[in-house]
């Protein structure tokens, strides 16, 4: 029925409309001052791999000393893996503008219990844009700028823990409202030491303005995302009003669906009751004039009942044909 399909379809777009919205909804887009990746989320996270010694390493989220962290496993020791941060997506630009210092655990670790990290070190790069095609001429707005790091373990097992500070001291470093997709990214050296394979967890990273301060980690959805619920909501009350038209056609169609038997077959018993008085007194009178007359009398009768029952049949037939069209 019409009126099914269209509650099943307003059913759906609702079903539609709150995954959508749970999909959507992670740590990075409820607020707070440090990402932690508790919620399980790196999609902000990419790899650039824009030259041949850049280590294409996968990045996934996982559990390390009672506490989820961005884990970057590296594929080949000797590479030099490059890890971005897409600021546009962890916080609002006004911000990233504001951005003087970011700060984050870095702990590297050996991927066997006889393994030994050593020394390493590497830099926390950063742009106003990237883009692979340019080869760097379009890091602009502000163009790139690099702090460097370092640490090291060096027992069997033993993992190096770093603790990142990046500093932007000159104007030309700070991010501003023109740059394309500012980001910033944790690089490692590469090496020739024969160290052992090693994985990366990075943890509790912090954007902090010139005081000091947190900045406030999410990002404002966009009016085009907020506006276009509105245009579904209305949609619904023009279904709403043809649900009148469409219940009451439905009642009456149910009507004649499921009892067609009985309705069709109800003029014909009710028919049955209109021959008989005509035969019984046509039984009492014993003049053979009259007994000749009962007979017409009573075929009459059983043909107007025909009749009657035919016509029920027919309209019976025309309402079910009606409505099933």
């Amino acid at each position: 029925m019409k009126i099914k399909k269209i509650i099943a379809g307003v059913a759906a777009a609702a079903m539609t409309v709150s995954t959508m919205a749970a999909m959507s909804v992670s740590a990075i887009n409820e607020g707070g001052t440090v990402i932690d990746f508790e919620d399980g989320d790196c999609s902000f996270v990419y790899m650039n791999v824009d030259d041949a010694g850049a280590d294409p390493s996968v990045l996934s989220v996982e559990d390390y000393n009672g506490s989820k962290r961005l884990k970057v496993d590296v594929t080949n020791k000797k590479n030099g893996p490059k890890v971005w941060f897409d600021l546009d997506k962890i916080t609002d630009r006004s911000n990233t503008v504001q951005i003087r210092k970011i700060t984050f655990d870095l702990t590297i670790v050996p991927k066997s219990e006889e393994g030994i990290v050593g020394w390493v070190g590497g830099a926390v790069g950063a742009a106003g844009g990237f883009d692979l095609e340019a080869k760097g001429k379009g890091q602009v707005n502000p163009s790139w700028s690099q702090g460097t790091w370092d640490g090291g373990a060096y027992d069997p097992g033993v993992p190096a823990e770093v603790k990142i500070e990046r500093k932007f001291m000159m104007k030309n470093e700070f991010y501003t409202e023109d740059g394309i997709n500012p980001f910033f990214g944790l690089m490692k050296w590469a090496t020739t030491d024969e160290y052992d394979e090693y994985v990366m967890y990075v943890d509790n990273v912090q954007l902090l303005d010139s005081k000091g301060n947190a900045l406030p980690i999410g990002v404002t959805p966009a009016p085009a995302e907020t506006e276009a619920a509105p245009e579904e909501t209305e949609a619904a009350p023009a279904e709403t009003e043809a649900a009148p038209v469409e219940d009451a056609a439905l009642a009456e169609d149910i009507a004649v669906d499921d009892d067609a038997d009985e309705d069709i077959a109800a003029p014909a018993e009710t028919a049955a009751p209109v021959a008989e008085p005509a035969v019984e007194p046509a039984a009492v009178e014993p003049a053979p004039a009259p007994a000749v007359t009962t007979t017409p009398a009573a075929t009459g009768n059983t043909a107007v009942a025909s009749i009657a029952a035919v016509m029920a049949i027919a309209g019976a037939a025309a309402i079910v044909a009606k409505k099933r069209k």
